[in-house]
C-alpha cells in the first residue's frame, strides 16, 4: 500500500507549530519574525516527514495581498441589484476555498483607472463587470498584463471573459411572446447602447421580429439606465404613445420593477392588458404580483467562473490565450405574459 505523502499539517503537528508558521518558514514569507529556533524545529520536521510543498500550494503561498477587487462601472443599483448580488455570491463562494478576500470597489462611468485603483486597493487581481469596448482603463491595464477577468463581452481584447449569449437569450424572449401570439411588442433597453449586452439584447429583440415578419417600431424601443426609475419612466412615454403595445419586453429585472409599477399607475392590468417580460430572474421576480416571465441568467456561476479563471491567472496556470466561457441562459415561464387576447 502507497505511503501517503507528508502534509503541511503534519509538519506542524511534529514541529509545534501553527500551518501558517510552516508556511511562513517553507517559503521565506518577508516580514515575518520567526524566532531561529523555530525556523529550526519547521526545517527538521519537514525533512523528517519528507514533505514536498504541492506547487500550487507553494504558487498560492508567494501571492502578496491574497484579495481580489471586484470593480463595477454603475453604481445606481448596486445594492439592490439581485443580479449583482448574486454574482459576489458566486465569487466570494470560489474565492473562500482559496483564502483570499474580496474587495468590492464601486465606480462612476467615468472612473476607470483600474490599475491605480488595483494598486491603491493592494488587490492581486481584478474581476471587471459593466465594461465596454471605449473604457479608456482597459488599454492600461490590459498593457500592464495584471491579472484581470471580465464579466460581459469585449471585442479585440487580449482579457479572459466570462458572459452568456445576450443576443440569443433575447432571441428568446421575444420568441416567446411572438408565439404567444403578440405582434405589437415594444423593448425597453436596460442600458445605454455602448454596452455590449444593451447592444446584443436590442438586436436579439430586432432580428427576432424580423424573423417572423413583424416590424419593429422605433418609437417603441426606449433605452433605460440600468435602474426602476428609468423604468418606469420609458413605459411611462411608451403609454403616452397614440397606440400602445400589447407585450413589453424588459432589458433587465429592474427595468421590469419599474415598468410594472408604470403599468399599474395607469390604472392597466399585467397581463391581461400587457404582457410584461424581463431578463436575469432576481429573487423578488418570482415573487411579484403577477410573477415575472423572465430570461434566467446564471449569474452566480458567472461570477464563480470569473472567479476560478482569474485564480487560475493568479497561481500562473492561465493557458496560452485568454479564455472566453459562455454560460447557458434559460426561460422562465410566469403569468405575467398571456396569450394576444386569451388567457394566460
Amino acid at each position: 500500500m502507497p505511503v501517503k505523502p507528508a502534509t503541511a499539517s503534519d509538519v506542524a503537528r511534529l514541529a509545534g507549530v501553527s500551518r501558517t508558521t510552516v508556511s511562513f518558514v517553507l517559503n521565506n514569507t518577508p516580514g515575518k519574525k520567526i524566532s531561529e529556533a523555530t525556523r529550526q524545529r519547521v526545517l527538521e520536521a519537514a525533512a523528517e516527514l519528507d514533505y514536498r510543498p504541492h506547487p500550487e500550494a507553494r504558487r498560492l503561498a508567494l501571492i502578496r495581498h491574497h484579495s481580489v477587487g471586484l470593480f463595477t462601472c454603475h453604481t445606481h443599483s448596486l445594492f439592490s441589484d439581485a443580479y449583482i448580488s448574486r454574482l459576489i455570491g458566486g465569487i466570494s463562494q470560489v474565492l473562500n476555498k482559496q483564502r483570499f478576500q474580496l474587495v468590492l470597489q464601486p465606480l462612476r462611468l467615468d472612473q476607470s483607472e483600474y490599475l491605480q485603483l488595483a494598486m491603491q486597493d493592494s488587490v492581486d487581481g481584478v474581476i471587471l463587470l459593466n465594461t465596454h469596448d471605449h473604457d479608456r482603463g482597459l488599454a492600461e491595464i490590459e498593457a500592464a498584463g495584471f491579472p484581470l477577468v471580465v464579466i460581459g463581452t469585449l471585442s479585440d481584447r487580449q482579457i479572459s471573459q466570462v458572459d452568456i449569449d445576450n443576443r440569443a437569450a433575447a432571441a428568446r424572449v421575444t420568441q416567446h411572446l411572438i408565439d404567444l401570439g403578440h405582434r405589437d411588442i415594444a423593448m425597453i433597453v436596460h442600458a445605454p447602447l455602448v454596452y455590449y449586452a444593451a447592444q446584443e439584447r436590442l438586436q436579439g429583440f430586432q432580428q427576432t421580429l424580423e424573423a417572423n415578419r413583424v416590424e419593429p417600431k422605433e418609437t417603441w424601443i426606449r433605452r433605460g439606465d440600468f435602474t426602476e426609475e428609468s423604468g418606469q419612466r420609458c413605459m411611462r412615454e411608451l403609454l403616452s404613445l397614440p397606440e400602445r403595445p400589447t407585450a413589453v419586453f424588459a432589458g433587465n429585472d429592474m427595468i421590469a420593477y419599474g415598468a410594472l409599477k408604470a403599468i399599474k399607475d395607469a390604472g392597466l392590468n399585467v397581463p391581461h392588458d400587457i404582457s410584461l417580460a424581463g431578463f436575469d430572474d432576481d429573487f423578488l421576480s418570482r415573487y411579484l404580483n403577477p410573477p415575472l416571465t423572465t430570461l434566467s441568467v446564471p449569474a452566480a456561476a458567472l461570477g464563480a467562473r470569473a472567479a476560478q479563471l482569474l485564480i487560475r491567472q493568479l497561481l500562473n496556470l492561465k493557458p496560452a490565450k485568454p479564455e472566453r466561457v459562455i454560460l447557458t441562459a434559460r426561460l422562465a415561464e410566469r403569468d405575467s405574459c398571456r396569450t394576444c387576447g386569451g388567457r394566460a
